[in-house]
């Protein structure tokens, strides 16, 4: 019974994935000259944006990518792998798939908020706070506030504490990974944006997903953790969807 309760669940998470892929919206356009995308943990940017991330950087603006935490949880009660090791791991990972969408390691900004224990109070902010002040975005992609996650969820809360906190003028724009589980069925379509994909765009974002989802821990299990197939499948749509936050 619980069986067939599980594969009712995930057809329905299948089918709203489609029909949000079979909708229109409005194509994201201007977005600035300098972008920040917010990863909570290493996988999060390509998964939600290396679209976005190889479009800004083939028209030569600045793309810079944050990952928050080291993802140091995602073996947690599968097996004897230190963190530290765990953390090491998925970052190389993190580089070999920056370099797969052309973002220079210089580009890439690791942080240690701890996985799972992200907030906005965590001694990390201080350091996020001077990353922002020095890149000067004009843009910052957080995850969408329906993710379901909590660590996404608070990403897009210390952005918006610190924007407001410096009063600056940036536009938040929200990206899509366990949006793809949580929430697909509940869209504001009026600040809705897509990117659509150059078949090259797309080929890279694919390769960038392999290299994090394919090389396997000494466990057998992906170094990220075994990740739900309905978003994953989801986040190889050759199309990216977004969303404009309201001020």
């Amino acid at each position: 019974m619980l069986g067939k309760l599980k594969d009712i669940i995930r057809l329905i998470r299948v089918l709203a994935v489609r029909l949000v892929a079979g909708c229109k919206a409005r194509d994201l356009e201007t977005v600035g000259e300098a972008v920040l995308v917010v990863a909570p943990h290493p996988d999060d940017e390509v998964l939600g944006c290396a679209g976005l991330v190889q479009r800004l950087l083939s028209t030569g603006r600045q793309a810079d990518v944050v990952i928050l935490s080291g993802g140091g949880r995602s073996h947690a009660g599968c097996c004897g792998i230190d963190e530290a090791s765990l953390v090491e791991n998925r970052r190389q990972l993190s580089r070999r798939a920056a370099g797969i969408i052309g973002l220079p390691t210089e580009r890439l900004h690791f942080l240690d908020y701890p996985d799972g224990g992200i907030a906005f109070d965590n001694a990390e902010t201080g350091r996020f706070r001077q990353l922002m002040a020095a890149l000067k975005p004009d843009s910052v992609f957080v995850p969408h506030r329906g993710e379901g996650w909590s660590d996404h969820l608070a990403a897009g809360e210390i952005v918006r504490r610190l924007t407001e906190e410096e009063k600056a003028s940036v536009r938040v724009f929200e990206y899509c990974v366990w949006f793809w589980y949580y929430n697909s069925w509940n869209i504001d379509w009026h600040q809705a944006r897509v990117l659509k994909m150059s078949p090259e765009e797309n080929r890279k974002k694919q390769q960038a997903i392999d290299a994090y989802v394919t090389p396997l821990a000494p466990c057998g299990r992906p170094w990220s953790g075994v990740l739900p197939r309905v978003f994953v499948n989801a986040c190889r749509w050759n199309k990216e969807l977004y969303f404009e936050a309201e001020k």
